[in-house]
C-alpha cells in the first residue's frame, strides 16, 4: 500500500495524462505517478484511482497490450485558450476544482478550435519584479571585469623576423614531441620487464625506476604552453586604437527588473466569443488564461532574488546588450545555456540609418535634425559604436562577442549579419574570439537596394557563422524543393514515360513540365565514373550487348552494384558512354548551400522597423542549429524578428535592445502574432520531444547498388519476360515486318524476322509498329506487361530502401489547433547611480574608446544651465532659481538652492544616457528627509523617466515632487546641423487617465493623453490621444509588476495591431470587442482583489507613463 491518499493518486494521474488526448500506457503512467508521489504505488491503488477517473468522465481507456488511458477532451467549448502543458509546480499551487458537467453546444468535436501557446518545461531564476526592488533588496554590485588578449587585430602588423622565430618555435615543439615518443617506447619496455618479473622485489625495483624516469622525462606543461603562446603572438593580428592598451574592461553588474508579464492568451480571453451559458456573466478571464505564468512567489521568496527558480517565460529586455549579457552570466548563471546567438550590429557610421526615432516612421535620413533620436540610451549607443569610427565599432563588437561566447553551449552557434563594408574586420575579430578553426561558413544573402550605385550594384549581405566548438556543433541539414524546369531542376531534361520509353524534353516541356503526362518521370543522366579508382571499381562489363570499357578513373560502384543497376533499368547507353538515370523524384529536394538568393526583403511588405531583417534568413539559421525547446539570444532586437521566429518554431528566446521604439514595436509584433500549431512527436514530453517532420526519400546510386531485393525480384520475375520474348519472336517470324533497331549493340541495324532474326529484350519497340500484323499484338502486349510488372516492383523496392531525409522546415501542421505567442516578460536594465557633484569633480583618465558607464560627469553643466534657464511649464509659466549650490555628503541629491520666491529646493539629476530609476527616487527622498531645514520641493531632472519612478514621484506626499524633462539637445549639440534654441528643462505632468464606474457596477478606463514637449516649437503641450502608440490596463495591480489584461493600439491601421491576427483566430473572437482594443476606452471590468488598476501609456517615441489608481 502507498502512503498517498486516493485523491492524491487521482490528481497525479489526471495531471500526467497528455493534454492533447493521446494515450499513455498503464505501466508507464503508473511509474510516472509513483515518481510524482515519491512513494511505491500498487496496481490495486493505481487501477482504483484510474477507474474512478473513468467513471467521472475525466479519462477513458484505450486499446493495446497492457492497456492504455487517455484524457477526455471537452467537446462543448467552441474556443479554448490554453497552453500546451502546465508545469507540475504550477498545477500543485492551484486549487483543484470539482468537475462540472458541461452541456453540449451542438458543435462537433472535430470542429472545435483550440488556441494554444507552446509550453517550455525549463526553469529560470526569479530575477526581481520592479515593484519589490529597494536599495536593500537589490543593492549595487561590484563591476565585473572581463579580460582578453589583444593579439590578432584596421592594420595588419607583420614582423620581418617572424619566419625565423616561428622556425625556432616549431623546432622546439618538434623536439619535445620526439622526446616524448622515445620515452613512450622506453616506458613500454619497463612495463614489459615488470610483467616478466618473477618475484615481488623485482617488480618493486622496476616500478621505482619507472617513477624516476617519468619525473625526469615528462616536460613541464608551462614550457609547451609558453611556446605555443609565443608562436600565436608572433602571427599577424588586427590592431585598432585603444585595443592594445586595454587588456580588460569593466561592466556594471545589475539585475534585470521585470516590468511587465504579458500573456496574449489572457488578453484575447477578454474578447473571446461567449458561450450561451456565459451570457449574463461579467467579463472575467478565468484561471485557465493565466496558467502559463505561475502564481506569484510569496513575498519573502519574491525579494530573495536569484535564490529561487520559477517556470520559464521568454524575455524582452530594454537595455544595453553588454549589461544584459553580463547580468545573465553573473546574476543568473546562464553560462553555456544558449544554443544560438544572432547578432545584427549596425553596418556603417550613418546615424539615421540605424536608429528609428518614432514608432510609426520607418524612413529616416542621416544628419537630419528631426530624425535624430530623442532617446538618451540611443545617443550613448551611437557614441559607443561610432565615436572613433571603426575603432570604437570594433571595441563595441568585440566586447559583446566575448560575453556571447560565454553564454553559448558547447554545441552552440553564433551568426553575425554584416555588410561588405566591415566584413573583413569582423571576420578577423571572430577569428580572435572563437579561433579560425571554428568558422563554419560565410553565407551570402540577397537583399533589395543597392541599385543605381556609382559602380557595380551591391545586392548582398553576409552571415558569418562560427561555432563554439566546430567538432561538436549541432547541425540540421536544410533542403530546398526541387522542381523540374526551375532553378537546379532545369538541368533535368529527359523524360521516361509509363511504358518505359525515353526521350529528350522539348523547349516547351522544359519551360512547363506540366505539359507531360502525369505518370511520366523526368530525369537527367548522371556520370557513372569517379576520379578515384580501386581494384573493385575498375572492370569492364556488358550493357545491352555493348562492351563498356573505362578510359580513366573508376566506376562509382563495384561489379555487383553495376549488375543491380542494370537489372533495375537505371543505366542508359549514350553515344559515347553510359549514364545513370537520376529522376527528379529520387530526391525531390536539393541541399541548401551558403548562397541564399531567395531572401530579398520585398518578400515581406509589412516591415515596421528601419533595419528589420527578413524572417527567412533567421529561420534558416535557427533551424540549422537548434531543436525545439532550445534557447536563442538576439542582443540586437530591432523589430523582434528573432523572437518572432523563435516563437514560431517553438524555441525559447531572450532579446534586448537599447531603443524603446524598437522594444515597443517588438512587443506589439509578438502580442499580435499568430502561427501554425506544429504537432508534437511525443506530446507528453513537450517540445523537447520534437515535432513530427515531413520526410522525403533520397534514392542514391549506393542505395540501389546495395539493395539485395533487386536480385530476388529479377530472379523471380525475369523468367516470365524471357518466355514472353520467346513467344513474341516466334510470332514475328510470320507476322513481323523488318525492324530498324534503336538501342544497344545492333543500333541502326535492320532485322528481318522472316530470315530468322530475333529481338533482344532492349530491342523490342515500345509502340507496336504499323507494318506488323495483328497476330503479333497479343505476344507484344504480354512482353511489355511482364517487363512493366517487374519494373514496377523494382521501383517500389528502390523507394522502400531509400534513405529518408528530414525536412526540418516542414513539420506537420495541426488542422484543429491555432497558436499565438506564449507569455513573456518585459524587463529593463536599471541604470547605474549618478555621481554626486563632489565625485564628478574628481579627475578621471579619458578613454573615448571605452563604453561609458552611465555615471555622468556633466552635472555641473546641467546645474549651470538649470540656474540660467529655469524650468518651463504650461502656458508660459516658469520656475526660476535664485541660486543652486552643490550639496555635501548627499550622493543622490546633486544641488540645493532657492526659488525666486524664497522656498528651498533640492535637485536630483538622472543619468546621462539612461532613464531615472525607481531606486534613485527612493534614495533621493531619503536624503531629502535627512536635511535640515527640510526642503519644500524636490525636482527630479532626467532625459527620460522609468515609468515606475515617475509613478513614485507623482504619488509623493509631504513634499512637493516635480518631474523636469531635460532636452536631449544637451547631449547632441555636436550631432545637429543647427544650434539649439529650445528650452532645456520643462515640467512634466501626470498622464491624463479617467476611471469611472458604470451603472452595472463594473469599471472602465479612458486615457486622454499626456504632456508632450514639442521640440519644433519649444512648447509644452497636451499630447492628446493622437500620439498614443499603445496602452495597457492591469485591472488587478499587485504593485510588483504589470500584468496587462487589456492592451490597446490606437495608432494601428486597418492591417495592424490586433487586426494582424489570422482570420481563423479572429473568427473565434468577438470582432466588436476586438475592435475596441484599438481605441482609448477600456472594456468593462470587475475590480480585482488588490482594488487597484494600473494604466501604462506608450507614446510614438516609445516613452512610457504609468498611472496607478485605487478603486
Amino acid at each position: 500500500m502507498t502512503n498517498a491518499s486516493s485523491a492524491d493518486i487521482r490528481r497525479a494521474i489526471l495531471d500526467l495524462l497528455p493534454e492533447d488526448g493521446s494515450t499513455i500506457g498503464n505501466g508507464r503512467l503508473r511509474d510516472l505517478t509513483a515518481a510524482r508521489l515519491g512513494a511505491d504505488l500498487s496496481e490495486t491503488d493505481y487501477f482504483a484511482a484510474r477507474d474512478a477517473l473513468v467513471s467521472e468522465g475525466l479519462a477513458a481507456t484505450g486499446r493495446g497490450r497492457g492497456g492504455s488511458v487517455r484524457r477526455v477532451l471537452d467537446s462543448g467549448a467552441a474556443l479554448t485558450l490554453k497552453v500546451q502543458e502546465v508545469p507540475q509546480e504550477v498545477q500543485n499551487s492551484q486549487p483543484k476544482r470539482a468537475p462540472v458537467a458541461k452541456k453540449a453546444t451542438g458543435r462537433r468535436v472535430e470542429d472545435a478550435a483550440s488556441i494554444i501557446a507552446y509550453m517550455h518545461k525549463e526553469k529560470r531564476r526569479n530575477n526581481p519584479d520592479v515593484g519589490v526592488v529597494t536599495p536593500e533588496t537589490d543593492p549595487d554590485q561590484p563591476r565585473t571585469t572581463w579580460a582578453y588578449d589583444p593579439h590578432i587585430d584596421p592594420a595588419l602588423q607583420f614582423d620581418s623576423g617572424r619566419a625565423q622565430v616561428e622556425r625556432l618555435i616549431d623546432d622546439a615543439l618538434q623536439a619535445g614531441s620526439e622526446r616524448m615518443q622515445a620515452f613512450q617506447q622506453e616506458l613500454l619496455a619497463w612495463i614489459d620487464h615488470a610483467l616478466a618479473g618473477q618475484d615481488e622485489a623485482a617488480v618493486r625495483e622496476v616500478v621505482h625506476n619507472l617513477r624516476r624516469r617519468v619525473e625526469e622525462t615528462l616536460p613541464v606543461p608551462s614550457e609547451r604552453e609558453a611556446l605555443e603562446q609565443l608562436k600565436r603572438q608572433s602571427a599577424p593580428y588586427l590592431n585598432w586604437t585603444g585595443k592594445a592598451e586595454r587588456t580588460s574592461f569593466d561592466v556594471d553588474t545589475v539585475s534585470l527588473h521585470v516590468h511587465e508579464r504579458i500573456d496574449p492568451a489572457s488578453i484575447l480571453a477578454v474578447v473571446r466569443k461567449r458561450l450561451k451559458k456565459e451570457k449574463g456573466e461579467h467579463g472575467g478571464t478565468g484561471d485557465m488564461f493565466r496558467a502559463w505564468f505561475e502564481e506569484p512567489l510569496p513575498y519573502r521568496e519574491a525579494i530573495e532574488f536569484y535564490r529561487h527558480d520559477r517556470g520559464w517565460a521568454n524575455r524582452l529586455v530594454t537595455g544595453d546588450s553588454l549589461l544584459v549579457m553580463n547580468s545573465l552570466l553573473q546574476k543568473e548563471g546562464m553560462a553555456g545555456q544558449v544554443q544560438m546567438i544572432y547578432i545584427d550590429p549596425p553596418y556603417g557610421i550613418k546615424y539615421g540609418s540605424n536608429f528609428q526615432p518614432f514608432v510609426n516612421k520607418r524612413k529616416v535620413e542621416d544628419r537630419k535634425d528631426s530624425d535624430l533620436t530623442q532617446e538618451p540610451e540611443m545617443i550613448k549607443a551611437f557614441r559607443d559604436t561610432w565615436e572613433l569610427g571603426v575603432h570604437s565599432y570594433l571595441t563595441y563588437l568585440r566586447d559583446r562577442i566575448l560575453l556571447a561566447k560565454e553564454l553559448m553551449s558547447e554545441t552552440g552557434s553564433i551568426f553575425v549579419q554584416i555588410s561588405d563594408e566591415n566584413i573583413h574586420h569582423v571576420k578577423e575579430l571572430l577569428d580572435e574570439v572563437f579561433g579560425p578553426e571554428n568558422l563554419v561558413s560565410l553565407i551570402t544573402t540577397k537583399k533589395t537596394g543597392g541599385m543605381g550605385e556609382a559602380f557595380i550594384d551591391n545586392v548582398s549581405d553576409y552571415l558569418l557563422w562560427f561555432a563554439k566548438n566546430k567538432g561538436r556543433v549541432r547541425f540540421n541539414r536544410l533542403f530546398l524543393p526541387k522542381e523540374a524546369g526551375v532553378g537546379s531542376g532545369a538541368r533535368y531534361n529527359q523524360v521516361q514515360f509509363a511504358d518505359g520509353s525515353v526521350r529528350g524534353m522539348n523547349k516547351a516541356e522544359r519551360a512547363n513540365p506540366d505539359l507531360l503526362p502525369a505518370d511520366s518521370r523526368i530525369f537527367l543522366g548522371g556520370p557513372m565514373t569517379s576520379e578515384t579508382a580501386s581494384e573493385s571499381t575498375t572492370f569492364e562489363f556488358d550493357l545491352y550487348g555493348r562492351r563498356i570499357v573505362l578510359t580513366k578513373g573508376g566506376w562509382k560502384t563495384n561489379a555487383r552494384g553495376i549488375r543491380r543497376l542494370t537489372k533495375a533499368s537505371r543505366l542508359r547507353l549514350t553515344k559515347e558512354f553510359v549514364n545513370y538515370k537520376i529522376f527528379v523524384d529520387d530526391f525531390p529536394a536539393f541541399v541548401l548551400t551558403n548562397l541564399w538568393a531567395d531572401t530579398m526583403g520585398t518578400a515581406e511588405q509589412d516591415k515596421s522597423y528601419v533595419v528589420q531583417t527578413v524572417t527567412k534568413v533567421i529561420e534558416r539559421c535557427l533551424l540549422m542549429t537548434t531543436d525545439p525547446g532550445d534557447l536563442v539570444l538576439d542582443p540586437t532586437c530591432g523589430s523582434g524578428t528573432t523572437a518572432f521566429v523563435a516563437e514560431k518554431w517553438g524555441r525559447r528566446w531572450i532579446t534586448c535592445d537599447t531603443s524603446r521604439v524598437a522594444v515597443t514595436l517588438a512587443k506589439q509584433r509578438l502580442m499580435t502574432a499568430s502561427y501554425d500549431y506544429y504537432e508534437l512527436r511525443h506530446p507528453h514530453e513537450g517540445l523537447r520531444g520534437g515535432f513530427i517532420y515531413k520526410t522525403v526519400p533520397h534514392v542514391t546510386l549506393k542505395s540501389i547498388a546495395n539493395n539485395p531485393d533487386i536480385d530476388d525480384i529479377h530472379a523471380r520475375m525475369h523468367p516470365a519476360i524471357v518466355q514472353a520474348l520467346e513467344r513474341l519472336n516466334a510470332a514475328l517470324k510470320a507476322a513481323g515486318a523488318p525492324l530498324k533497331v534503336s538501342e544497344g549493340d545492333r543500333k541502326a541495324d535492320t532485322l528481318d524476322f522472316a530470315k530468322g532474326a530475333a529481338l533482344k529484350e532492349w530491342e523490342v519497340p515500345f509502340d507496336f509498329p504499323e507494318d506488323w500484323k495483328p497476330a503479333a499484338r497479343e505476344a507484344f502486349d504480354a512482353f511489355h506487361a511482364a517487363r512493366q510488372a517487374m519494373q514496377s516492383r523494382m521501383d517500389d523496392s528502390i523507394a522502400a530502401h531509400a534513405d529518408q531525409e528530414t525536412v526540418y522546415d516542414q513539420p506537420a501542421v495541426s488542422k484543429d489547433k491555432l497558436r499565438i505567442t506564449g507569455p513573456f516578460t518585459v524587463e529593463a536594465v536599471p541604470f547605474p547611480s549618478v555621481l554626486s557633484l563632489e565625485e564628478g569633480e574628481q579627475t578621471q583618465e579619458a578613454d573615448a574608446s571605452v563604453a561609458r558607464s552611465g555615471e555622468s560627469l556633466r552635472q555641473h553643466t546641467w546645474r549651470d544651465e538649470l540656474l540660467r534657464t529655469g524650468i518651463r511649464g504650461k502656458g508660459g509659466q516658469m520656475l526660476r532659481f535664485a541660486d543652486l549650490e552643490a550639496l555635501p555628503d548627499t550622493r543622490h541629491l546633486h544641488c540645493s538652492g532657492h526659488l525666486d520666491s524664497g522656498e528651498r529646493v533640492v535637485v536630483s539629476f538622472g543619468p546621462e544616457h539612461g532613464a531615472l530609476e525607481q531606486k534613485q527616487v527612493e534614495l533621493a527622498m531619503r536624503d531629502a528627509g535627512d536635511l535640515f531645514p527640510r526642503p519644500k520641493m524636490i525636482v527630479f531632472c532626467a532625459f527620460t523617466f522609468d515609468p515606475e519612478a515617475a509613478k513614485d514621484i507623482d504619488a509623493t506626499k509631504g513634499i512637493t515632487a516635480l518631474k523636469a524633462q531635460m532636452n536631449t539637445d544637451l547631449l547632441t549639440e555636436d550631432l545637429k546641423k543647427k544650434a539649439r534654441s529650445n528650452q532645456s528643462f520643462w515640467l512634466m505632468g501626470q498622464p491624463d487617465v479617467e476611471l469611472r464606474q458604470r451603472k452595472d457596477g463594473r469599471y472602465e478606463v479612458e486615457v486622454n493623453g499626456f504632456d508632450y514637449f514639442d521640440t519644433a516649437t519649444g512648447e509644452l503641450k497636451s499630447g492628446g490621444k493622437k500620439n498614443i502608440a499603445a496602452w495597457s490596463l492591469d485591472t488587478d495591480y499587485d504593485e510588483r509588476s504589470l500584468f496587462p489584461r487589456q492592451v490597446f493600439f490606437p495608432m494601428a491601421g486597418a492591417k495592424d495591431g490586433w487586426n494582424k491576427l489570422r482570420r481563423n483566430i479572429r473568427a473565434e473572437l468577438d470582432e466588436s470587442r476586438l475592435d475596441k482594443l484599438h481605441g482609448t476606452v477600456s472594456l468593462p471590468f470587475e475590480p480585482g482583489e488588490n482594488r487597484k488598476v494600473a494604466v501604462k501609456i506608450v507614446d510614438d517615441r516609445g516613452i512610457e507613463s504609468l498611472k496607478v489608481i485605487a478603486l
